[in-house]
């Protein structure tokens, strides 16, 4: 059966309704035009533009479908029922029944409705289910009570959820990465704040295990997409050097911009190590103090006393298909046997992946690093660049292999030092099925011809969360990790 179709412009309203049959039996009825124009003009624009001067650039109409479509020119009132949708830029409402004015630019549904919002990706986009919704289709906000439902990766629910221009607010409710009716972890507020792709912040915050409280905080924060940094579900693990150990990461926000965090990490063999840090996160650029303990993956410890960290985020060369990150830290580091006021600076660029053909990828980069140390006023200047290919054989098989040049230095530290100046390096994955994959990673030093690491690693979906088991066959140990999935 063809739907009636409402179309919401920008600076008028047109109403079109579109011939249809009510059922075989019914005659077809003609078609009709109606227009008004509304009280006041749109925000969806992006840019002021001066008072003389009239955009030329068409914006999408809100429409409106449904099985029965009534609109009174006069008092603004809309009414629809029967498979009603509502689409608007990327905003889409589905029902069975609502209410509505044009004068108000609102829509009001008392039964239940499904809200999507499409956004880059399929992960980055939104579907919410909930009733009693109110929904300006001219600001492109609204809420729904007893909502639940998906934001991004983040799975929802809610006494009330609200979508505003820039953010999402969850009134007494959950969130967490399982997907399960009853999900093994999830994350309890008062109130949560969801920026997609940035950050989450959850007030008088418990967080659970099954039906447990495991602990709570009144204030926690959780970055999001290029953000996202660790859960703060604890997680365990064994390593064959530092044997047992528990890790829980926290963050706690004092303003959107600048929060705390800390790393309680627990070992068997090294005991308590922590590490904190201060952090004010800009559009362009993070200025950073830490202090405590960290560990490198070729399990050197060092201790920051503390250290400065300015970061430049990742932005594009003028028009280059190119992209650069600066970063400079200034900081106290000390290891088992000495003490020294450490100064880095690196500037990388990295080129956009070449497409080799559909299945294969050429990845570029290149950089420049300066280390200076107190402790012997030593100064060493790196060039280094990296060449990555990498090849999907089929939606199970994938493999890379990379080159890696590090000009020859010689640093006081061993924690985060390039172990080998040349280095070739492979890997291969394949996935067995929906829960279990494999992987191959080789290591060859070519300066001094010898494999420096060949590791097999088994990846495990433990229903909603993930487990890996690492064997270093040059090392003959084991190292054993289990984790939420990611945020």
């Amino acid at each position: 059966m063809p739907n009636n179709k409402m179309i919401l412009g920008v600076l008028a309203l047109t109403i079109v309704f579109g011939a249809y049959n009510i059922s075989h039996a019914q005659e077809q009825t003609t078609t009709q035009e109606q227009s008004t124009t509304p009280q006041s003009t749109t925000q969806q624009t992006t840019t002021q533009q001066p008072a003389t001067q009239k955009s030329t650039t068409p914006q999408p109409p809100i429409v409106i479908e449904a099985n029965e479509l009534s609109f009174s020119d006069e008092t603004g009132d809309i009414l629809a029922n029967g498979k009603v949708v509502i689409t608007n830029q990327g905003q889409r409402l589905e029902t069975e029944h609502l209410d509505g004015n044009s004068k108000l630019n609102e829509i009001w549904i008392n039964d239940t409705a499904t809200f999507s919002e499409t956004g880059t990706s399929p992960s980055k986009s939104s579907n919410l289910t909930g009733n009693h919704v109110i929904y300006n289709y001219k600001l492109k906000t609204g809420s729904m009570e007893q909502a639940k439902g998906k934001i991004e990766r983040k799975y929802v629910s809610g006494e009330t959820i609200s979508v505003l221009p820039d953010k999402y607010l969850i009134s007494h409710g959950t969130a967490t990465n399982c997907p399960a009716k009853i999900p093994d972890y999830h994350v309890s507020a008062d109130k949560i704040e969801i920026w997609p792709e940035d950050k989450m912040i959850a007030y008088n915050a418990k967080f659970w295990i099954g039906n447990t409280v495991i602990f709570s905080l009144p204030k926690y924060q959780q970055g999001l997409g290029k953000n996202a940094g660790e859960s703060s579900f604890p997680r365990i693990g064994y390593d064959g050097d530092q044997g047992l150990y528990i890790k829980q990461h926290l963050e706690y926000p004092f303003t959107n911009k600048f929060f705390a965090y800390a790393n309680l990490d627990y070992y068997s063999k090294a005991g308590y190590k922590p590490s904190y840090g201060l952090v004010r996160r800009e559009k362009n650029f993070s200025v950073e103090v830490v202090d405590g303990h960290f560990l490198d993956n070729d399990d050197n410890w060092i201790k920051k006393e503390p250290e400065f960290r300015f970061s430049y985020h990742s932005r594009r060369l003028g028009q280059l298909p190119v992209s650069y990150t600066f970063t400079a830290s200034y900081g106290k580091w000390i290891d088992s046997s000495k003490t020294s006021w450490h100064q880095e600076y690196e500037v990388y660029f990295t080129r956009d992946p070449i497409k080799l053909n559909s299945t294969m990828n050429l990845h570029l980069g290149t950089g420049y690093e300066i280390i200076h140390e107190s402790y012997d006023n030593s100064v060493q200047n790196i060039f280094k660049y990296d060449i990555t290919v990498d090849k999907k054989w089929s939606d199970r098989f994938t493999s890379y292999v990379g080159y890696h040049y590090t000009q020859p230095n010689k640093t006081l530290f061993a924690y985060d030092s390039d172990d080998m100046n040349r280095e070739l390096d492979a890997g291969i994955t394949y996935k067995i099925d929906h829960m279990n994959s494999i992987g191959v990673v080789r290591n060859y030093d070519l300066d001094s011809k010898k494999v420096e690491d060949l590791n097999y690693i088994w990846y495990r979906n433990l229903h909603c969360w993930q487990g890996t088991l690492t064997y270093k066959s040059k090392e003959n140990k084991w190292k054993f990790d289990i984790t939420t999935t990611r945020w």
